[in-house]
């Protein structure tokens, strides 16, 4: 099977949770024995280097890139006011990109095409007047539910171009998910949602594929900590609210540490040696990093999609507290995180578990068993491809 996969930013370094999950992705189809080109659109913020892909993903991958300055600017803000579609979207789309695109697609017969993101979509009306090649568009979560925002006065010139920002991408989600000939969404929970917005487009639910491992994790530590790209507002959100009532665990537990790590350092946030808040930035091996840290919290409050970070924390069984929305997508039944919504109910749950290394162990436990059924890579490759063979 012959795929061209369209991605919306480099794929390596695998810096945060959507980088992992196209590594991931791409992995699985390298599994299934296809054969890949793959263009890569990078920007200022996600630069390409190509020599940070594995040797092993360059022996087997084609591997195009192409820079789209995707800056926002107040004349680009301005002119897409009076224009149709969703600027979050136009920005990704270039001329030049969508000229290499349609050669491609006249030089080469492909199977299928699998667009990362809905800001890869702009090019499938490109795609259908040369192609006849299915499109499938791989969704990590419902966009217009993570740019929602609140606006004060819709006479408030600036509230009134994010409220219009956020309508925009929507009535565009809706219509661009039915244009494609399937949608793949990387969480149940996102795939029910989807099919409630009226979606009628077809929807296979593929899991990231993680591998469980034993990495001897410290469960004496009783120290809490918290992991997420300070780029993205849902883990900005998650770790604003860890940090307030962080104060109230060290009430009971005064020893208690926080570490957070992640990239895209935010100077918003300070550490703070005397109430035990530390800030140790990007890590470059989290499970080495994690293995001693303790409990991961994360109380996620915002956002859409599975949480990557917390897949990966339980793939090497540590013990972990999150929120319903941080959960979306992890069947629970095997008691293999601690899911509470309430701020009481929270902090209560860290100092229990910190006190109780028991539960820590049997929640690690559950967590990996968990991992090794649900996202085993060869699974999930058959899965996927039978998703595509089908269509």
């Amino acid at each position: 099977m012959k795929i061209l996969y369209i991605t919306h930013k480099p794929i390596y370094p695998t810096i945060d949770g959507g980088c992992i999950a196209m590594d991931s992705f791409l992995r699985c189809l390298l599994n299934a024995e296809t054969k890949i080109d793959h263009i890569c659109i990078s920007t200022i913020k996600h630069p390409f280097k190509k020599e940070l892909y594995p040797n092993k993903i360059r022996s087997k991958v084609n591997i195009y890139n192409h820079f789209i300055d995707t800056k926002v600017t107040f004349l680009r803000a301005l002119t897409s006011l009076f224009q149709n579609g969703s600027y979050k979207v136009n920005r990704f789309h270039c001329h030049k990109l969508e000229s290499k695109i349609n050669n491609e697609l006249i030089n080469i017969k492909y199977d299928c095409i699998i667009l990362e993101s809905l800001f890869t979509s702009s090019y499938i009306k490109t795609i259908r007047s040369v192609s006849q090649s299915k499109i499938y568009l791989r969704s990590h979560n419902i966009e217009h539910n993570i740019r929602s925002i609140s606006y004060k006065s819709i006479f408030n010139p600036i509230n009134y171009f994010l409220y219009k920002l956020f309508k925009d991408l929507r009535k565009y989600e809706l219509k661009t998910l039915s244009q494609v000939d399937g949608l793949l969404t990387i969480s149940e929970d996102d795939k029910l949602n989807f099919q409630k917005l009226g979606i009628k487009t077809p929807i296979k639910n593929i899991n990231v594929a993680i591998k469980a491992h034993d990495y001897n994790n410290d469960y004496n530590s009783k120290n809490i900590f918290y992991l997420g790209s300070l780029n993205w507002k849902p883990n900005i959100d998650a770790l604003n609210y860890l940090i307030n009532i962080f104060p109230k665990v060290k009430r009971y537990e005064p020893l208690c540490k926080l570490y957070i790590a992640g990239s895209f350092r935010n100077n918003n946030f300070k550490a703070n040696q005397i109430n035990n808040i530390h800030f140790d930035g990007f890590v470059n091996d989290i499970y080495e990093y994690a293995k001693n840290r303790g409990i991961l919290v994360c109380p996620t409050i915002s956002g859409s999609g599975i949480r990557i970070k917390i897949l990966e924390m339980m793939s090497i069984g540590i013990p972990i507290i999150t929120t319903r929305l941080g959960a979306s997508g992890i069947d629970n039944s095997s008691q293999c995180l601690i899911i509470k919504d309430n701020e009481e109910d929270i902090v209560n749950s860290i100092i229990e578990l910190i006190k109780n290394i028991d539960l820590r162990k049997k929640l690690g436990k559950n967590a990996i068993e968990y991992i090794k059924k649900n996202h085993n890579i060869d699974k999930i490759s058959k899965e996927l491809i039978e998703f595509i063979e089908k269509k």
